[in-house]
């Protein structure tokens, strides 16, 4: 173990798997940047088991930056799992971890470092990010979250940074931590609190958390081809996890901050109102992922509250975009690797559909007598008369039976 004089001002972590397109900009970029800055580092990377060039690349970098530590699991462990192993492995005083295919922005997150080692009480930084487009060469379309000024809380002010994310809107993914109180920081992923809200919790059971307005990192919100963004995949489907995160940061306030917090309905309606918002977005991004029936379901459960947002298209295509995913899903899960798709659903229909590795969609001449179990996809069409034994069919109008349209007066 490195002792204090060792120790390096930065640590920056690379959790990466598979990732080789991103690599070569990634370590160019921050090993030039923090090279001409001149302040003490270490890039302490992990790979996943990749399978692809990455360990090829990795160690031809690594053997011209001494600075680099490059280790790799024995198997995929998962992404979290691996990001803690190079929050272990950081020897810093502080410490970042940024994604593989996002880029640190120098002149801020120096700022920061250095705000960090001159005032010893604050543990933690939290800042806004850019979101890039890479279908769009990489454009800036945003900013997550605005702030007019920094707001800092001290030790174990619970109820006010409670009451300062639910005004805002806010969450806290893009963080320095002080590499001293990491360990007391930052752990496992919690099973039902978002991991990012925990952190804060842990990191206000330490010292001093600073809410800063200016961006740090430009953050990869929407990648070419098959990349899936993990904080994207989040938003999709991890709203009652965010709210598992915004009750443990409420039960701490309880505790250490007694008789601030409002009674138990209103926080709870505080809390429901940021989640309803999420649950919108996610509404949103599964739309833009072709999972119709996923957005439609989450509808479903904002309308028992009487909230029905602008999904940006037509809810009754959304039933009946619904209505034939599930119809091919069940296909699908009945055994089913050949679809013939009725000719009453059309070729642009049919493009919006994501297809079970494995299934083929076809037509009815595409039929083959060597098919092992063939699915028929009706619309309100009698089954084929030419059907096997083995062969399976399912009705998109019955299904849609199943998709009602929504009630079009809430709004």
């Amino acid at each position: 173990m490195a002792n204090a004089q060792t120790k390096p001002r930065l640590s920056l972590c690379l959790a990466t798997f598979n990732r080789a397109r991103y690599l070569d900009r990634y370590l160019t970029h921050h090993l030039s940047a923090l090279d001409a800055s001149g302040i003490d580092y270490e890039l302490v990377v992990s790979d996943n088991c990749s399978t692809d060039e990455t360990p090829e690349i990795l160690a031809r970098y690594a053997s011209r930056h001494p600075q680099m530590r490059v280790s790799r699991q024995s198997r995929n462990v998962g992404a979290y799992p691996n990001i803690l192993e190079t929050l272990r492995r950081a020897r810093g005083e502080v410490v970042v971890s940024i994604a593989d295919d996002d880029l640190m922005i120098a002149e801020p997150l120096l700022a920061y470092v250095q705000r960090m080692i001159d005032e010893p009480d604050l543990v933690m930084i939290q800042a806004p990010w850019f979101l890039v487009d890479e279908t769009k060469g990489g454009a800036v379309t945003g900013q997550f979250y605005h702030l007019e000024s920094e707001q800092g809380f001290r030790r174990g002010q619970f109820a006010n940074c409670l009451g300062f994310i639910l005004q805002n809107d806010l969450f806290p993914e893009c963080w320095i931590i002080r590499g001293s109180a990491l360990a007391r920081i930052n752990g496992p992923n919690p099973r039902f609190a978002y991991s990012f809200f925990a952190l804060l919790a842990n990191a206000l059971l330490q010292g001093e958390v600073l809410f800063c307005p200016e961006p740090y990192l430009m953050v990869t919100s929407v990648s070419e081809g098959d990349n899936v963004h993990v904080g994207n995949g989040e938003a999709m489907e991890a709203w009652d996890v965010y709210r598992g995160g915004l009750e443990l940061l409420a039960s701490y306030a309880r505790q250490f901050n007694p008789g601030v917090l409002p009674d138990a309905g209103s926080l709870g309606d505080a809390i429901q109102a940021m989640i309803f918002n999420r649950m919108a977005v996610a509404a949103k991004l599964q739309i833009q992922a072709r999972n119709w029936s996923n957005a439609y379901e989450i509808l479903r459960r904002l309308h028992a509250y009487e909230i029905l947002p602008n999904i940006g298209m037509d809810q009754a295509a959304l039933a009946r975009l619904a209505a034939v995913e599930v119809s091919l899903l069940e296909l699908v899960q009945r055994g089913a690797t050949e679809i013939v798709v009725s000719a009453n659903v059309s070729d642009e229909v049919l493009a919006g559909f994501n297809v079970a590795d494995g299934v083929r969609l076809i037509r009815t001449g595409g039929v083959s007598p060597e098919d092992e179990r063939r699915g028929y996809l009706r619309l309100d069409e009698p089954e084929p008369t030419f059907m096997r034994p083995q062969d399976i069919s399912c009705d998109v109008v019955a299904t849609m039976a199943r998709f009602p349209v929504f009630v079009t007066s809430v709004t």
